[in-house]
């Protein structure tokens, strides 16, 4: 296992990221079939967490961020060029 550690200013933005990549969520059936999505039960207010897709042809970013940095974020250009957006599941 890898482990660091570093000193970081308190003023700095700091963000998790874990990757669940290469854990085989959708192989593992408990007795009801497999699963037909999963998802991180939880997520801190700046974090992100990566997940292979269903269909293994790409990978899921669970990324969590303030609302006036997400607007920006679901909006940059150079991002989108790699991305497919899913719709917000913020409630109104």
């Amino acid at each position: 296992m890898l482990s660091f550690s570093c000193e970081v200013s308190p003023e700095a933005e700091t963000y998790a990221v874990s990757s669940w990549c290469r854990m085989s969520f959708y192989e593992a059936d408990f007795g009801w079939g497999f699963p037909v999505w999963v998802a991180p039960g939880s997520v801190d207010k700046t974090q992100v967490v990566l997940m292979d897709a269903k269909d293994g042809e790409g990978v899921e970013a669970w990324v969590t961020l303030p609302e006036t940095d997400m607007a920006e974020f679901e909006h940059d250009d150079e991002l989108l060029v790699y991305a497919t957006p899913s719709p917000s599941v913020r409630t109104k």
